[in-house]
């Protein structure tokens, strides 16, 4: 939260639409005068303060002026149907080949309706997304910034073995996103994480040694030698 105004009318408008009682809690960062936390620490500061079995994370130039809670818990149980252990729902995302999925009016246009619905997808747009608080998942501690934390906590789930999907809940968004130079610094260091991720390693647990990389033949070569020393070891 940077402006406190902007703030009290998304959370108005959300109270408008039946989020409201005490089953729902409104949690803010207060980055009124210095940003106290970014998006990835928000995010996992977040997942640690809230009670709910669903936590929402939105901008606060949002407003719910269009569905209203009842739909999205008919869209969280259509997805729960679908996916049980799913991690991030949102309203707009991209999936692995980057076709877009999105269900908002902003300023690039008026009620978008890009399905169907829900849709599997790789990454999701920041400016509303809910994480199932029922499975674990978290954003990466080394990253900083205000820019791609959702896609993060896309790809984390995925680590998991879990997956995000686009809903069909709309929204109004004031802002219809902005890229800068600290969004491509982001993306710079983002891309450093991934590669350390994806670099070829060998694992030493306690009963064996492999490699592990991003070609199989590779993973065949260095591996198959090891465990035939080990199984004819055996007989």
């Amino acid at each position: 939260m940077t402006r406190l105004e902007e703030y009290l009318e998304m959370v108005e408008s959300a109270q408008q639409k039946g989020f409201a009682g005490e089953d729902i809690e409104f949690l803010y960062f207060d980055n009124a005068a210095s940003n106290q936390f970014d998006g990835y620490s928000g995010v996992n500061r977040a997942i640690k303060s809230a009670q709910g079995q669903y936590l929402i994370f939105c901008h606060q130039d949002l407003l719910f002026k269009y569905d209203d809670r009842e739909h999205l818990e008919q869209c969280l149980e259509q997805l729960n149907q679908l996916d049980s252990n799913w991690a991030v729902a949102a309203n707009a995302g991209r999936t692995t080949v980057g076709q877009h999925f999105v269900r908002i009016s902003d300023p690039h246009g008026e009620s978008i309706n890009e399905g169907p619905f829900p849709q599997e997808v790789m990454s999701v747009d920041e400016n509303f997304f809910i994480i199932n608080q029922r499975v674990n998942n978290a954003s990466t501690a080394t990253m900083k910034g205000f820019h791609l934390y959702a896609l993060d906590l896309c790809q984390n789930a995925k680590y998991l073995g879990l997956k995000s999907y686009v809903i069909d809940f709309h929204l109004f968004h004031k802002s219809g996103g902005k890229v800068d130079q600290g969004y491509f610094d982001i993306q710079r260091c983002y891309t450093e994480v991934q590669r350390e991720r994806k670099a070829g390693q060998w694992f030493f647990p306690m009963c064996s040694v492999f490699f592990v990389g991003s070609s199989r033949l590779l993973n065949w070569w260095l591996n198959i030698k090891r465990v035939r020393k080990f199984l004819n070891k055996k007989q």
